[in-house]
């Protein structure tokens, strides 16, 4: 079995804020498993995130609608 991780863990090792993995996992620019009320993201996932933000077709919108009122 594949070693799971937290948004907070993953926030960590990639060097983000957890409200950035939690971004990520809402737009679905990162896959996530979830067991009960609890997120887990494994390393397979983190290793895609990354491959895909590699190639030109990715846009980063975290900031493309402006601020939420």
């Amino acid at each position: 079995m594949e070693k799971r991780f937290t948004p907070s863990e993953v926030a960590q090792i990639c060097g983000v804020k957890v409200g950035t993995v939690h971004a990520w996992i809402s737009r679905r620019e990162i896959g996530s498993v979830k067991f009960g009320r609890r997120r887990f993201i494994t390393l397979l996932q983190i290793q895609e995130l990354y491959k895909n933000r590699q190639t030109s077709d990715f846009i980063d919108r975290t900031y493309a609608d402006g601020p939420k009122r």
